[in-house]
């Protein structure tokens, strides 16, 4: 049976929510992000991903990077806003870093469940503990959301394949068709 948005009364494939914020239904929803003030769904969830990973790996930098230059204004005769600077500057990317690593955890271990943030705190609300319909193994929940081809995966590019109102489905033996007699 067709299912219908009552916001929008628009066909509302399966994986498919209505965003009140941006004011339309998005294809397979993982959630609206007020950091990029957009839906992250089909066509952008390997980009938001990515933004994620880049933002842990610039505060590692930044943290790594500043570190020697605190250690090095302990014993340096260096103005005191100086220090205060720089000992701020390492522990914001610190701080940062560590809520961010926490944030792609999370994303990750639902990118290799085949699940998105809707879909899991459906299940957290409702009690249901079995896995997604989704979870098509590892690898292929990989590359549902970071595209075909490994090499290309950390990059910008090669979006993943499909047209976000159809999805591959776990085979389960207790859901299959048993015979009749």
């Amino acid at each position: 049976e067709r299912r219908h948005c009552k916001w929008c009364l628009k066909y509302k494939p399966d994986r498919c929510h209505h965003c009140r914020v941006c004011q339309s239904c998005v294809l397979k929803m993982d959630h609206h992000c007020p950091w990029i003030m957009n839906c992250v769904g089909w066509g952008n969830h390997k980009y938001f991903f990515l933004v994620v990973v880049y933002a842990v790996l610039s505060c590692s930098f930044i943290f790594v990077t500043v570190l020697e230059s605190v250690q090095d204004s302990v014993y340096a005769d260096v103005p005191h806003i100086n220090r205060f600077l720089l000992v701020f500057c390492m522990m914001l990317a610190l701080i940062m870093g560590g809520l961010m690593t926490v944030f792609l955890s999370f994303h990750t271990w639902l990118m290799t469940r085949g699940m998105t943030t809707i879909e899991f705190c459906e299940k957290s609300s409702t009690g249901r503990s079995s896995g997604s319909k989704y979870d098509i193994g590892l690898w292929d929940n990989i590359k549902v959301v970071l595209g075909p081809r490994p090499f290309l995966w950390l990059l910008p590019l090669d979006p993943a394949r499909g047209d976000g109102v159809h999805h591959r489905m776990a085979f389960r033996p207790d859901t299959a068709m048993r015979p009749a007699w």
